[in-house]
């Protein structure tokens, strides 16, 4: 009757919702129907957009009579990426044989179907998106790739379809940060190298060093050959003087053993240095007691080794460092 006394069928109650998306919404196919029969347009947005309310209500018996009255499922885009987000697997199947992009990039945030298909694990909408057109190195909020890390489920899948993983430069470090040591594995298999730095910088073993992840610190020095002397954003000795939690040395005399020289010097800082710097004695003692130690290499301000213990030290601390021979 309100149709026939010329009410509008786009009218928005409180200015958001509309009849047609809340017929939706409550599965009304006859006020559905209706509605689209005088005038309902397919295209105006609610809360949602029509089709989109279909994908999120699961309503997908609706969505061939709203393309068939003139409905955009590419305006705007990312339809197919909610699809995945609300694990819709038949609206994915019925999006796709629509023809909607499987590539195609939300809005506001960027994502693709394909990378929050990644970031919810979900290895079937993943190799359904992939056995349709989606493009495994086609950028979403980020690289498929880079969101794979956290997923190592997800990155043994992607993996065989990036042509040159090498190309994603900082990935290993990612992966430290993540605590994925199956992706780390992955990673080194695919040719990534340990020493893969995040902004040029970052390095993965001082990275895992600074994270406190000691099984992955223990796997790049043993199984990815990383160089205990390659430094970071500070040498791995460094980091991990300066990460270390009361006088717990595991780390340290990890790096010592695989051979972290104490009198290398990066940035002004080398161990001996950062240890007179932290008042430490027991730990000054614990790398004097494993090297020879340079008591003339200098920090950033020229200040050499001897002349920062008589500055810094006491008794005890010279007579540690002259126990070093």
């Amino acid at each position: 009757m309100l149709l026939k006394a010329g009410a509008d069928p786009n009218c928005k109650k409180d200015g958001v919702w509309t009849p047609l998306c809340t017929s939706i919404r409550d599965n009304r196919s006859d006020i559905f129907h209706l509605l689209l029969n005088n005038g309902a347009d397919p295209n105006l947005s609610s809360a949602e957009f029509p089709a989109f309310k279909c994908v999120t209500h699961n309503r997908l018996q609706y969505l061939q009579p709203l393309v068939d009255a003139g409905a955009k499922l590419s305006q705007p885009k990312g339809i197919l990426e909610t699809a995945v987000q609300f694990n819709n697997v038949d609206a994915v199947k019925w999006l796709i044989a629509a023809g909607v992009n499987p590539n195609d990039r939300v809005p506001v945030t960027g994502a693709t179907a394909l990378t929050t298909a990644i970031k919810n694990d979900n290895v079937d909408l993943l190799n359904l998106l992939l056995a349709s057109g989606a493009d495994p190195n086609g950028r979403g909020e980020d690289w498929p790739i880079i969101v794979a890390v956290k997923h190592p489920q997800m990155l043994k899948r992607l993996l065989p379809c990036i042509a040159e993983p090498r190309a994603f430069k900082g990935i290993m470090e990612m992966a430290v940060v993540a605590n994925q040591l199956e992706s780390i594995k992955m990673l080194l298999a695919a040719g990534v190298s340990v020493e893969d730095r995040n902004g040029g910088v970052f390095s993965p073993l001082t990275t895992a060093i600074r994270e406190r992840h000691k099984e992955i610190v223990y796997y790049l020095l043993d199984e990815g050959g990383a160089d205990p002397n390659s430094p970071g954003e500070h040498l791995p000795i460094i980091k991990a003087l300066r990460r270390m939690e009361g006088h717990d040395t595991e780390i340290l005399g990890l790096l010592l053993e695989r051979g972290a020289d104490p009198n290398k010097v990066y940035r002004g800082h080398n161990a001996i240095i950062q240890a007179l710097e932290n008042g430490d004695d027991h730990i000054l003692k614990f790398i004097v007691d494993r090297c020879v130690v340079d008591v003339e290499a200098k920090d950033e301000l020229g200040h050499t080794v001897a002349e920062i213990a008589n500055t810094r030290g006491s008794e005890t601390t010279w007579d540690i460092l002259n126990g070093s021979s």
